[in-house]
């Protein structure tokens, strides 16, 4: 797993605040740890940094998936959230619906 780069952060980013608001800081730090956006294979997931760290010790080609996967990118560069997101839109969305 790598961080991401500059252009994936920023399209990831644009995404989620459509849904959560002007602050990103609400997704990347909780009250419990801190969560931070890596990238496996054209995945993107969010994981604790507690993890990430634990997780250097595993070899890339061992490594199937940490964490929730929250982002898939397309082989043209475009991306759909994936419905593992919702629980991290769920918290911190902006405008929420209930229904029967």
């Amino acid at each position: 797993m790598r961080p991401l780069d500059e252009a994936e952060t920023t399209v990831v980013f644009e995404k989620l605040l459509k849904f959560t608001g002007n602050n990103p800081k609400n997704i990347v730090e909780s009250p419990a740890h801190r969560y931070c956006f890596r990238l496996q294979k054209n995945r993107v997931y969010y994981v604790s940094e507690a993890l990430v760290k634990r997780a250097t010790n595993i070899s890339r080609k061992n490594l199937v998936a940490m964490g929730t996967c929250v982002v898939r990118f397309t082989h043209g560069g475009k991306f759909h959230l994936t419905v593992q997101c919702l629980g991290l839109l769920a918290v911190n969305a902006k405008h929420k619906v209930w229904l029967k």
